[in-house]
Formats: C-alpha cells, structure tokens, sequence
C-alpha cells in the first residue's frame, strides 16, 4: 500500500504515560492507494533522544477506530511517534513524525539495594539511584517489616521513612529486635509518587551485645554551647544509638545528669541550653536501642566566660579611629618631606631681610673695605665693651660740651651726637681725593677736617 494516514495527532495528555492519539479515516477515493484490504492501523512512539532503545509498537488498532489510547508512553521525555496501515501482507508507509513532551512520572526501581546487620537491632541499607528516573529524584522512601512467612507485606505495622535527601544513598535501620528477620523495601520518589516497583530485600539482625565504650572529643565551645563527636566504627561493637549525659559540676555533687537528644547514624552531638564560665561532667552514652547501654568516661567540659568589657580592638569606630590616624601620619609625613625639601631654596633677598635693616649687603660699591656682618666679632667687642666699660665714669667730670671734643681722636667721635650718655661708635673710610666720609652724609664736613 501507498495510503499514508491523514492529520494524525495527539488529542490530550491524560497522565505522564497515559497519550491519545486521532486520525482522520480513509476516502472512497484511497482505496486504489491501500491496495487491498485494511487489516488494522500500527503506531509507534519513541524518545527523540533515544528512538531505537525506546521504541514502541502499538498494533491491531481495528480499521474502523480513528483514534485510540496509548499506555507506558516515555514519561518526562520528548516524544515522537507516527503512524501507518497494515493490510493482509504488507505495511504501508508512516506518516509525518510528530513531536509532544510528556509529563513527569514515577520513577523506576532503585538499583543495587543490600544491607548489612548492624549490632544487634540495626540494619544498614545502601542502594543505587534508579536507570529509570522518569523526572527529578526528590527523596526515597522506606518500608520495613518483621516476617514471619514469605507471604507477609511489609509497610503494615511501621509508618514509611521519608528521605527528602535526592543525594542520600544509605539509611541506619535502628530500633529492631534482635535475631529478627525484616524484610526491607526501597522507593525512589519524584513529585508524582514512589517507584511502582520497589526493591525488596530480607535480613535478620544480630543477637543481643551490649556496645563497647565508646569515646568523644569536644570540637567546638561557646559561652552557651558546645559540641562533642565521636566514631563508631572504632568500636569493636558499636551502638545503634548514641546521646550525651551532662550535669553541671558542683561540690555537692548533687546536681542530676541532663540527657541531650539520641542520635542513630549521626557522629555529632550538640548540646546548649548552658551557662557562660560553668564546668560540666560530661558523658557519651552507646545503646543497642532496647536496654543495653555503656557509657564512656566522664570528661569535664568548661563553657566560655563572658566578655566583661566589650572588645574595643573589634569595634567598627575603634578600627575607624585607627584607620584616620594612620592617613593624618601619612598625610603629615608628606607635607614635612615637602617642606624640608622647598627649604633653603629661597632668594638672597629673603636671607637679607631676615637679618633687618642692617645695611647688609646695600654699600652700592663703596666702603668695601670696611664692611662688617652684624655677625662680625670686633663690632660685638665693641658693643660689649661700651655698654659694660666705665667710660660714664670717666667722662663724668667732663660734662661740659665744649670740652668734649679734646677727648677726640684717631676718628673717634666720642659725645658729638647729643647730651645723652649714649655712645656711638661708626666705621669712617678716609680717601685722599674725598677725605672723611661716613653714613652722616648731611652732617658739615668741617667736623670733620678739624679733627686731622
């Protein structure tokens, strides 16, 4: 046959497996194109991304339906499928492939599951995640059950063990009889359901053995807290379950022990509720989970005192405060290295007015030979014996103006410039083209000529 089906297609999604298809039937005028008889129809669906592997036939669909429901279609998938007519002998050609994406589904049994007793009423469970997961693996689930004939289901007595862990692959089984046979089951869970078909397998527990002293350390400390752990495989019998005693050291020794809560396939136990600064007498208690305990050796664990004073050294203004002083520092390092640098780099100018208005430098070329710094030695001689010699003594017989002048000599002039007893004592430059000349320059120069 030549005849291809018409405007095949999906009519509606009932479930993430569940699909239905329709087509239109044939005309009068096909029957030259199917060539026989029209036995039935023939579907076939598949993954895109698998088609080989995953391909379904649906057959002996009658020749009169036009539509028709297909079961355990690929779920959570991108899906193709197609369809053709089949007469006495042969299969016509398929029609167009058409696309749909079905659903999330459940997911397909866990693989790999096995347990191993562990002491005398656990059971330790490790499995594989399913081949199947038919959409995105949120936790497993677990049933357990004591039997006593094959025929007993599991699940009845016990509640089911939700694990909302997608990653987690092992579960301790703790609080069994011992020398007891269970008979366990595993489930994969999506957000539609658990696995239809779970593994199951069957074990007997251990007889009964008290646990072996187990030991601790303590791994963190806080004023109110503290955590201790501890490892059961080093045990020769480990316990199935494990808690702490604690009571607060006293000399009395009367306070009671606190329990803190159990803990199965943890190694960690963590115990609050304390007081800052206080001692505790400390104790790691292994239990087979029905009556045998043994207890390790009491540890004294301190919890941290409170701060009295509040940590300056962390504070936020404290470490601001720093920070502004270590760039004030920089800063004034900077602009001294900058002064001392622009120092001694000023003009000859600025260095005469710093020494005053003592005609430092300002002799327009003339008296050369006799000029002194105010620095000069003899001038400071000078000065130091007028003012602390006894010349007022002397001369004080001699307080007439007039006679002032006899005591004049070796261009000395000794009490010329008034009747105050200050005296004055002025370099003169004598040349023999100008004579006597000095920084009186408006004085009569026949002062001066009398004194040659």
């Amino acid at each position: 046959p030549t005849y291809v089906p018409r405007n095949f297609r999906v009519l509606q999604m009932l479930d993430s497996t569940t699909v239905q298809f329709a087509w239109d039937p044939p005309l009068s005028s096909d029957e030259i194109n199917i060539r026989g008889v029209l036995k039935a129809y023939q579907i076939e669906i598949f993954r895109l991304d698998d088609p080989v592997k995953s391909r379904l036939v649906i057959s002996d669909i009658l020749p009169n339906q036009t539509w028709t429901t297909v079961f355990n279609a690929p779920p959570n998938a991108d899906v193709g499928a197609h369809i053709r007519i089949e007469t006495e002998r042969y299969f016509g050609p398929t029609s167009p492939v058409i696309q749909f994406p079905t659903r999330e589904g459940r997911p397909g049994p866990v693989t790999n599951l096995r347990g191993v007793p562990y002491t005398s009423n656990g059971i330790f469970l490790l499995w594989d995640p399913p081949d199947e997961t038919n959409g995105v693996i949120i936790g497993y689930q677990i049933d357990y059950k004591p039997i006593e004939s094959i025929a007993s289901q599991p699940g009845i007595d016990q509640p089911s063990i939700l694990l909302r862990d997608d990653t987690r692959r092992n579960y301790l089984l703790s609080s069994l009889n011992p020398d007891t046979k269970y008979r366990v089951q595993v489930r994969a869970r999506t957000s539609v359901g658990p696995s239809i078909s779970p593994a199951i397998i069957e074990l007997t527990t251990n007889l009964s053995l008290a646990p072996s002293k187990p030991t601790f350390t303590v791994t963190h400390r806080g004023q109110t807290f503290f955590n201790i752990s501890f490892d059961p495989t080093i045990m020769t019998v480990p316990g199935s379950l494990y808690f702490v005693q604690y009571k607060e050291n006293d000399k009395d020794d009367q306070a009671n022990f606190k329990t803190s809560y159990t803990v199965s396939n943890d190694r960690t136990i963590f115990v609050n509720g304390l007081e800052a600064g206080k001692i505790y007498t400390t104790i790691l208690v292994a239990s087979d989970g029905i009556q045998a305990e043994t207890k390790s050796d009491p540890q004294m664990v301190s919890t941290l005192n409170k701060d009295r004073a509040p940590r300056v050294i962390n504070s936020p203004w404290f470490i601001g405060l720093i920070i502004a002083i270590v760039v004030l520092i920089i800063v004034f390092a900077i602009v001294c290295g900058i002064m001392k640098r622009k120092g001694g780099k000023y003009s000859v100018q600025d260095k005469e007015m710093l020494h005053g208005p003592s005609g430092y430098g300002d002799n327009d070329g003339k008296f050369s030979e006799y000029y002194r710094a105010p620095s000069d030695v003899s001038i400071k001689q000078s000065h130091i014996s007028l003012h602390n010699g006894d010349d007022r003594d002397s001369m004080a017989e001699f307080n007439d103006e007039k006679d002032r002048s006899r005591f004049t000599e070796d261009g000395s002039f000794i009490g010329q410039y008034g009747r105050d007893d200050k005296r004055h004592t002025n370099l003169v430059k004598y040349d023999e083209n100008d004579g006597f000349a000095n920084e009186y320059q408006n004085d009569d120069p026949g002062k001066y000529l009398s004194h040659l």
